[in-house]
């Protein structure tokens, strides 16, 4: 029952006087709310509020409604005070209306589990006892027992195959195990012919202890894996509600190299610039893009195939019979429109653009095993980001050439980090390793990838003396009449103070400044500019230079363990001619 039609009141033991009460109460008071609360019952009750104050026990009284007509509750009295008196009230005629709703909502829901056809189990730990039911057969039990006569029937069911599933199971029901998934082979409840037997459950406790745990049976055989029951029983992700990483992955394997199923096709799909999504309009926002994303997807797939969430943003799916490739062009056009028009409002009802990179492969045509036929669909998808995004790519060996030619050519990336999972550390690897070996990075994509990989909102690269802008990149890019007219307060005494030794200094908020340094302030409020750190360095002709990491959205309590990264980061710009370039 809902806490708003609950009455819940504290009273003085001896004088029977409201102490404190909800919002419910008080309403129900109404102008008598300096009455004693044995003024507010019926005579009769009222003459045995005391010994009501002292029982352990529901009691049924009667109390007058501010209009004096009489209004019956269930009350439970708690003393454990010496003065006070906790008391909570339920109206009887809510609690009758609660309970019709709950038994319509349980039949509502029984109802609607009855069509999978599937078996629920219950284990009462205070009653020791097991318990499996339909609900299409009004909770009719198939089996009904103590623990130990469940176990007794399991072990005698027990062999070389199901031996280790029935113990997992046993165990996750004696410990409380607080989620469980356990698929045993062989019908092993004797309720229906199978090969396979799932069970999932979970476990309840109060104070502490184990009450019961619940779950359902699920009957499933190999040649009917992807039926909709058995769809039903995998591995869900949380949020999206595709199938996880593990559950898709282990799909696919089993699809390609075990059953080998021929005219299979997996894509690989993308969301583009996620990270900034996150970045500019948080996780939640980033949830919202995500599970909008997995619906799209989900809903073109159908029964034609398998969907599962392979990463933070990326996407993993199974097309069965798909042997014609113009009808896959036709299907991964229809997912990449469909997204794209598909705009996500933040809260300020702004429209949010989303795009998708995709890459696909197909099975036995491209390869013959999985791996082989997962590197061509992650290359291909790698050709429809350095093509520009928002596209999708077929591989085709005519065009790419054979996969031989991918891995000997080492044809297949060099986009850096386009997965996104990149710690900081291997990001700033990776960059030198661009800029020591003489590979071509220009200045301006150097601060894109430190903008996009590292969640940095804007990052500004100034040189010279006085300063001037060489580079920008991120987001919420200045004018260039803003930054002349601001530029200068790099040289503000209130700023120049607080470098430390390395060259470094680190703003979570420009506030700090806003009465020690009014003009500082004023000038980076103009930029937009809410946290930052700047890094002085030289570069490789000594010229002065001051790299900025902004954030111009919301202030940010920077990671200092990160530092050493911006410092290395400085150090490969100093390998730049800076004096020559401008923006």
């Amino acid at each position: 029952m809902e806490s708003k039609n609950v009455y819940e009141v504290k009273i003085n033991r001896n004088t029977y006087d409201v102490i404190s009460a909800n919002t419910a109460f008080y309403a129900f008071v109404g102008k008598r709310l300096y009455s004693g609360f044995d003024k507010l019952m019926v005579p009769t009750d009222a003459e045995r509020l005391s010994e009501y104050i002292g029982t352990s026990r529901n009691v049924l009284l009667t109390m007058f409604t501010e209009d004096g007509e009489p209004k019956n509750f269930m009350a439970v009295f708690s003393a454990e005070d010496k003065a006070l008196v906790d008391i909570k009230l339920i109206p009887l005629d809510e609690m009758q209306e609660w309970e019709r709703q709950t038994r319509y909502q349980v039949n509502k829901k029984n109802n609607i589990l009855s069509l999978y056809g599937d078996y629920f189990f219950e284990y009462d730990v205070a009653e020791d006892s097991v318990r499996v039911y339909a609900v299409d057969h009004f909770e009719q039990n198939v089996l009904s027992m103590s623990f130990a006569e469940f176990e007794h029937k399991l072990r005698k069911r027990m062999d070389d195959k199901n031996s280790k599933g029935l113990e997992a199971l046993l165990a996750a029901l004696h410990s409380g195990k607080d989620y469980f998934t356990i698929n045993i082979p062989g019908d092993i409840l004797n309720i229906r012919e199978t090969e396979f037997t799932l069970l999932k459950g979970m476990s309840f406790y109060e104070e502490d202890q184990h009450r019961y745990s619940i779950g359902y049976v699920h009957f499933w055989n190999e040649s009917s894996a992807d039926s909709v029951e058995t769809r039903r029983a995998m591995e869900r992700d949380y949020l999206t509600g595709v199938l996880t990483k593990a559950e898709i992955s282990n799909l696919a394997i089993n699809t390609v190299d075990v059953k080998k199923t021929g005219n299979v096709t997996i894509a690989i799909i993308d969301i583009d610039y996620f990270k900034k999504v996150n970045d500019v309009y948080g996780h939640m926002m980033g949830d919202e893009v995500l599970k909008r994303t997995a619906a799209i997807i989900q809903n073109e797939v159908r029964e034609d195939g398998l969907v599962g969430r392979f990463g933070g943003d990326e996407f993993l799916v199974i097309f069965y019979n798909a042997y014609d490739m113009e009808t896959m062009r036709e299907r991964l056009r229809s997912i990449k429109n469909g997204v794209a028009s598909s705009f996500v409002k933040t809260q300020s009802g702004e429209d949010i653009s989303i795009t998708l990179s995709i890459g696909c492969a197909a099975y036995p045509k491209d390869a013959d095993n999985y791996e082989d036929l997962f590197f061509l669909a992650d290359f291909a998808l790698y050709r429809a980001k350095e093509k520009g995004r928002n596209r999708y790519i077929i591989y085709n060996r005519d065009k790419h050439g054979t996969l031989e030619d991918i891995k000997n050519n080492k044809m297949s990336v060099n986009t850096l980090n386009s997965r996104g999972n990149m710690s900081p550390a291997e990001l700033v690897c990776a960059m030198q390793d661009r800029v020591y070996t003489g590979q071509a990075y220009p200045l301006d994509e150097l601060l894109d990838d430190v903008a996009l990989n590292l969640n940095i909102q804007r990052v500004i690269l100034y040189a010279g003396h006085p300063s001037r802008l060489v580079s920008m990149a991120g987001a919420n890019r200045l004018s260039r009449e803003v930054v002349d007219a601001t530029k200068d307060y790099l040289a503000v005494p209130a700023l120049s103070k607080l470098y430390d030794a390395t060259g470094v200094v680190v703003v979570d908020n420009v506030r700090r400044f806003e009465s020690s340094s009014p003009t500082l302030y004023e000038k980076l409020k103009k930029q937009g500019i809410i946290s930052f750190i700047h890094v002085r360095f030289k570069d490789k002709n000594g010229t002065d230079a001051t790299l900025s990491l902004e954030f111009v959205k919301n202030s940010m309590t920077w990671n200092r363990t990160h530092l050493p990264y911006f410092r290395l980061l400085a150090k490969l710009l100093s390998e730049y001619d800076l004096g020559r370039q401008n923006l």
